[in-house]
């Protein structure tokens, strides 16, 4: 009961912990705050560390900038803020370390997101300048003295204490690239070893100049009061100035207050009243910010600093007006800066490019504007110098088009198209037409020029023509035609608004649609209706339309089809081009794509990349010679090369805040985390702190605003979560577990997947749910446990007498249920025994006296009443084995004896299945204790199963062998038990398949069965057998066992058992003594009698194939036809369907229940052989229900016969067969059609036979020399097959069914009357009339004139 009150107290601990961190980090806050603006707008100096974060140093705080917001840092009463404030330097040196120069202090930035405060030992803490040697060693400008780190006292120390000796107080540090510390004042320059700090040189300097700047390390351009001058480091003299800076107008006399490197080989230089210079120092040349060619737009402000970042965006400080950044990525749009700026913020509705490099710009409100590329000169023109009449009316040019003449076609909305000539700065109106609200304008190849309007005409003005002429494209009431397009097939393609595409012919003006199928067209029209904007024929022949609401399509002329081609920035689609690398721009109503067949892929580009604006105007758009393209929009013009747009590069992702219940956390050892998330350290929260937020950045300064971030937690979320342009993920009520919390940035329109990057999150379980609460917890449920399980119990011994009650129950129904499956089972085999009674007690009632073969009859009877006594007896023991109430009774008799008289029986049995069977060890005599009943149905049982599964031919050995103690044991594990010394070991071997060996013990085992005929059918029936056996053995104290015979072919069967008394208790041995003579007895020879007819007729009888695996079924059906039939049998069904092929039967007897292919299979195979099928098949089985005869029928059998069976009823039903076979043939050998014969004379299969010979035979009756070969040449069947047939089914070889069906069909040519004996004769194929009436008189017995007249 303790441990609940401990958990409680220690949640209480725990509660008030977090409680106390919680407000020391209140605490901590007051230095840091996040938010959207600089915390000043006076900048001191600017830098970038080494994730990518750019710092900026103002007059109040310091600045952290994410690209997303600003971290600004303040000084702090602790001493992990800032020393003071006012920023006046911030540096990473080259071990990535970050320094800050204060006016009351230096420090260092740490992992922890704090700061490390320096000791300077001195008064002075005024650091103006940061500067590091090659060797890493830190100075730290002071302006009076020069301050240097000592990293092992970690503090600064002073090393120059006179730095400035003519109080300038402007002094600056430089290192240069030999090392060497230079300092620069108005009025020196002085040089020191950086390492020693001896002094060098000194030089005076003239003019007094207030502003210095290293350049490469190796010159000091020194300037201000407007002079400037070279100080080169390396040779220690002045250079001359570039000819450039020394003969420009303004630079050269000038007051420089900031020099900067951009680029590799170029300084930007800033004065104080004439702007910024760019001086190529490669080129020797100098473009002022307002010239075209200078590279970005200078801030309109007073710059204090420049930094480069790593991204070579420029960022620009100003003494009052915060930061501007000219973004790199931006320099490849818009960088004609004059262009750019006439233009800006006028919508620019119209471009056309005229071949002497003028370009001709439509806007709203401005009128036109014609700019000279050569001269970089632009020209305003209004509109009212193009319509003075019309000087009221808002009245713009809504489309430009330059024709092949290089004449300027101007649509106004005032319904007027103007054709104008430019000429030496004279605009001149050559002609002026008026057509309905132009829309559109274009020229085909052969010079006419096209008009479509807001209506459902288009105009035409072909070469010559002094007016346009209308032409109806639609019928509808409502239309407009924004697009034209003329083909290099020389057809113009018109697109008008919810109507279908139509091609119109330049020359004929013929007019029919685009090929195009509705379905297609309802495919990729899937918004609104078909609005056309644009359309562009590319180079390689494919047409993109422009639409509103369904972006962009493509139409092949190869295949008609059209498609949607998803991924532009946006669905309104305004205006196509090409440029010269086969890449399509598309412009829209929100940004610019770029478009790669090739890769199937787009590039979006917005505002954000510096195109200037998101908005473009439909059809708005030029190429120019060079390759620019020109786009037109709200925003004014985007013009641009296409070679020159960069790959874009991959973005980092910087991991940077965590919130715990919306609290900022700082960084701590023992806190969740001890570094800056940007460190990427483990974040470990505990049970109370699961519900938090992570933010993320993206330091792409340039491209910030287009970067899509993703995020998920893995084995939290399922999926990534698509977080837009939000940077903080949110998480709550988080379980206990280890997660991976994983960001990754793609572009806007999420093609690029950029980077990913993941952080590690552990949230801690509750103190009540941890390992040693639960150990707590499993101790108390044992407990609980136990006593249920006692209680269970003392339930579980109340019931138990119940339960073994009902246990007892079952096992009788199992038992009982067992017995009912094994009767059913054996039932089978009763039938066949009553079978061999039923026969021949019915055949010896119909005989008065009994010798011969009734002789043989009663041995029959005899064996079979034996038989079924030892089933009988069989049955019943195994009954008693079940219930264990078998007894043994052993008495001493003649074991070799005994033996003999079993092995004659079988001997029979083998003789007549062709079976070797051969005898060792059973000559002279051997008294045994031995129980005779028990050691008959044990050799009976091994003898019936090496019969049943031995080949014809196959070989039985019997071997008989007294072995001892030791000789025994070397086969068998012979026990305590066996007392006995000497023991007759007996084996029956034989050849065929043999066992396998995981199989040779489980063959024992009760009803199991090797029913695989690959390993052998042993115990096959109803699995009894073998397990009889060896019950029986086990009760005879002996023991048996299966092994594969010696030479692999076959199985043996070996058992021995004792022949002493000592091995039989007083019970088992019979007290009766047999004589001597009971012991030796006289053996008598029993010769058999069969009756077997070899008269001469045996070859004319008719035969019958008898198929049985019971050797005694066979015999007795051998016995009962042989004197009426000549009988064929085989054991199986294998061998019978070969004995077939040999010698076809006249009829087959067969029984169903066979190893192997069982009765039904072997009928329907016969009846499904073309030549064996008119073989009547008897089925003769104990199968003897209804469904089983309904079985046997649909195989195709004849009849069935169930045993036991009247032989006179069976001898009837063959003769019955037999004598209605006789007439089919007889009725076959006088019909020469199958249609006289009735439906049931023949089987479907045997009617077509022989309707397809009759028809043979009838197309050939002319033919004399149709013979066997060419009978079965046309009917497709082998000679052999058609022999057997032919003779079964007529009873005749086929060459004298021929001649027989020849003289039948004379004989009915006779009757016809139509034909003489001569004619008659060759009909039917005779080659001498001779022939032909000799052998219709030996057919019909009289000669054919003879025949007529009867």
């Amino acid at each position: 009961m303790k441990a609940p009150w401990f958990i409680l107290l220690l949640y209480i601990l725990v509660s008030c912990h977090a409680v106390d961190k919680s407000k020391e980090q209140e605490s901590e806050l007051q230095s840091l705050v996040i938010a959207s603006d600089l915390s000043n707008q006076q900048i001191k100096s600017i830098a970038e560390d080494a994730q990518g974060h750019i710092w900026i140093g103002t007059f109040r705080g310091l600045n952290k900038f994410n690209a997303n917001e600003y971290h600004q840092y303040f000084c702090a009463d602790d001493s992990l803020g800032l020393p003071d404030n006012q920023i006046q330097d911030i540096l990473l040196d080259s071990k990535k370390q970050l320094w800050i120069a204060t006016v009351n202090g230096v420090c260092q930035y740490t992992d922890q997101d704090n700061f490390v405060h320096i000791p300077i030992n001195a008064s002075n803490k005024n650091m103006v300048q940061l500067i590091e040697n090659k060797e890493g060693r830190m100075f730290f400008n002071a302006v009076l003295q020069l301050y240097a780190y000592n990293p092992l006292t970690k503090s600064i120390d002073c090393v120059i204490p006179n730095l400035d000796p003519n109080h300038t107080f402007n002094v600056r540090c430089y290192i240069d690239d030999n090392d060497k510390l230079w300092v620069v004042s108005p009025r020196a320059l002085v040089c020191y070893d950086s390492s020693t700090l001896v002094l060098k040189d000194s030089i005076s300097l003239r003019g007094t100049p207030s502003y210095s700047f290293m350049h490469n390390k190796k010159e000091l351009w020194l300037t201000g009061n407007h002079t400037i001058a070279i100080f080169d480091t390396q040779t220690h003299q002045f250079k001359e100035l570039p000819q450039a800076i020394k003969q420009h107008p303004l630079l050269s006399n000038a007051n420089i207050e900031y020099i900067h490197p951009y680029g590799d080989n170029s300084l930007l230089i800033n004065t104080s009243k004439h702007g910024m210079f760019y001086y190529n120092f490669i080129d020797n040349t100098v473009t002022h910010q307002e010239e075209d060619g200078f590279p970005f737009e200078v801030p309109p402000f007073k710059i204090s600093k420049i930094f480069t970042d790593s991204q070579k965006n420029l960022w620009f400080g100003s003494l009052d007006q915060g930061i501007s950044v000219s973004y790199h990525y931006k320099e490849r749009f818009n960088n004609n800066n004059y262009l750019r700026s006439a233009l800006e913020n006028k919508s620019v509705v119209s471009i056309a490019a005229e071949k002497n490099h003028n370009i001709w710009i439509s806007t709203l409100m401005n009128g036109l504007y014609v700019y000279d590329i050569q001269n970089q000169k632009m020209e305003n023109i209004t509109i009212e110098k193009l319509f003075p009449q019309e000087k009221q009316r808002a009245i713009y040019v809504n489309q430009i088009f330059v024709d092949n003449a290089n004449d300027i076609w101007m649509t106004a909305t005032n319904n007027t198209v103007l054709k104008c000539s430019y000429i030496n700065g004279n605009l001149k109106i050559k002609a002026q037409y008026n057509v309905f609200y132009p829309m559109s304008i274009t020229q085909d190849h052969y010079g006419t020029m096209w008009i479509g309007t807001a209506s459902v005409y288009l105009y035409a003005l072909k070469q010559g023509d002094t007016k346009f002429r209308p032409i109806k494209m639609y019928d509808t009431r409502f239309t407009f035609i924004p697009s034209l397009l003329p083909l290099k097939s020389g057809s113009v393609l018109i697109a008008a608004f919810n109507q279908s595409m139509k091609l119109i012919d330049s020359k004929s003006l013929q007019i029919k649609e685009l090929a195009v199928s509705p379905q297609d067209m309802k495919t990729s029209i899937r918004r609104s209706v078909f609005i056309p904007t644009a359309i562009y024929e590319d180079t390689q022949g494919e047409m993109w339309i422009g639409t509103v609401s369904n972006g962009l399509l493509c139409y092949s002329p190869q295949t008609g089809k059209i498609r949607p081609v998803p991924g532009t920035a946006c669905l309104d689609i305004s205006g196509i081009e090409e440029d010269k690398q086969g890449l399509l721009w598309i412009s829209t109503q929100y940004g610019l794509s770029k478009y790669d067949r090739i890769a199937d892929k787009f590039s979006n580009y917005y505002a954000a990349d510096g195109i200037g604006g998101n908005q473009f105007y439909d059809r708005s758009s030029c190429p120019l010679p060079d390759g620019t393209l020109l786009f037109g929009g709200t925003h004014g013009l985007t013009f641009f090369n296409p070679a020159d747009i960069p790959i874009k590069r991959n973005i980092p992702i910087l991991f940077q805040d965590l919130k715990i219940d919306n609290r900022l956390i700082r960084p701590a050892k023992g806190e969740c985390i001890d570094k800056h998330l940007s460190y990427k350290p483990n974040i470990q929260l505990k049970h109370y702190q699961n519900s938090f937020s992570i933010s993320f950045a993206a330091p792409d300064y340039c491209e910030h605003g287009r970067v899509h971030y993703h995020y998920m937690l893995e084995n939290f979320d399922k999926d990534w979560i698509d977080a837009g342009n939000n940077h903080e993920a949110y998480y709550a009520n988080l379980p206990s577990g280890k997660y991976s919390f994983k960001v990754k940035i793609t572009n806007n329109d999420k093609s690029i997947i950029e980077a990913e990057d993941a952080i590690q999150v552990t949230v801690k379980p509750a103190p009540w749910a941890t390992w040693w609460a639960y150990s707590i917890y499993f101790i108390i449920a044992a407990g609980i446990i136990g006593l249920f399980i006692s209680i269970y119990l003392r339930i579980r011994s109340e019931k138990k007498l119940a339960q073994k009650a009902e246990q007892e129950k079952e096992q009788e129904q199992r038992v009982n249920k067992m017995n009912m499956s094994f009767f059913a089972n054996v039932s089978h085999e009763f039938r066949t025994p009553l079978t061999m009674i039923a026969g021949p007690v019915n055949q010896l009632c119909n005989n008065p006296e009994i010798s011969g073969d009734n002789k043989a009859l009663l041995f029959i009877v005899q064996r079979s009443v034996e038989r079924m006594l030892r089933l009988v007896n069989q049955l019943m023991d195994f009954h008693k084995l079940e219930n264990d109430t078998i007894k043994l009774k052993v008495s001493k008799i003649d074991i070799i004896s005994f033996l003999q008289q079993l092995v004659d029986v079988y001997r029979t049995n083998a003789k007549e299945k062709g079976i070797t069977l051969n005898t060792f060890g059973l000559e002279d005599s051997l008294l045994a204790w031995v129980d005779e009943d028990k050691m008959d149905k044990i050799f009976g049982n091994l003898m019936s199963n090496a019969l049943k599964f031995t080949p014809i031919g196959g070989c039985i050995e019997v071997h008989l062998d007294l072995v001892n103690r030791e000789e025994a044991g070397l086969c068998f594990a012979l026990t305590e038990k066996d007392k006995d010394v000497q023991f007759i070991q007996i084996s029956v071997s034989n050849t065929g398949q043999t066992i396998p060996d995981n199989k040779l013990d489980k063959i024992f085992e009760r009803y199991y069965q090797i029913t695989n005929q690959n390993e052998g059918t042993y115990n096959w029936g109803t699995g009894i057998g073998l397990y009889y056996a060896r019950s029986l053995t086990q009760i005879h104290h002996g023991y048996i066992k299966a092994a594969k015979s010696n030479n692999g072919q076959g199985a043996v069967f070996t058992f021995i058992l004792p022949i002493n008394d000592i091995s039989y208790t007083e019970n088992e041995r019979s007290k009766r003594q047999k004589s001597q003579t009971d012991a030796f007895p006289l053996i008598q020879e029993k010769t058999v009698y069969m009756k077997n007819e070899d008269s001469e007729n045996t070859e004319k009888q008719n035969s019958i194939l008898v198929i049985d695996d019971d050797t005694e079924v066979v015999h007795y059906l051998k016995t009962l036809l042989s004197p009426y039939y000549r009988i064929v049998y085989r054991f199986d069904a294998n061998s019978a369907l070969q004995a077939l092929k040999e010698d076809a039967p006249d009829l087959i007897l067969s029984d169903v229940v066979m190893p192997g292919k069982n009765g039904y299979e072997f009928c329907r195979e016969i009846k499904e052989d073309l030549q064996l099928c008119h073989i009547p098949v008897i089925l003769v089985t104990a199968k003897a229900t209804v469904q089983n005869q309904v079985e046997g029928l649909n195989t195709g059998a004849d009849a069935y016969v169930t045993k036991p069976f009247d032989p006179s009823y069976l001898l009837a039903l063959i003769s019955s067969l037999l004598r209605n076979r006789e007439k089919v043939r007889n009725l076959l050998g006088r019909a020469t059609q199958t249609d006289k014969l009735d439906d049931n004379i023949l089987s479907p299969q045997d009617k077509s036979f022989m309707t397809n010979l009759y028809q043979l035979m009838e197309n050939e009756l002319s033919n004399p020399e149709l013979d066997v070969a060419r009978m079965t040449e046309m009917l497709k069947i082998s000679r052999t097959k058609f022999y057997y047939k032919v003779k079964g089914l007529t009873g005749e070889n086929p060459s004298f069914f021929f001649k027989t069906y020849k003289l039948n069909r004379a004989a009915e040519l006779l009757v016809e009357g139509k034909y003489t004996v001569s004619e008659i004769a060759d009909l039917t194929g005779f080659s001498t009339l001779s022939h032909f009436s000799k052998s219709f008189k030996k057919q019909f017995g009289v000669t054919p004139s003879e025949y007529n007249k009867t």
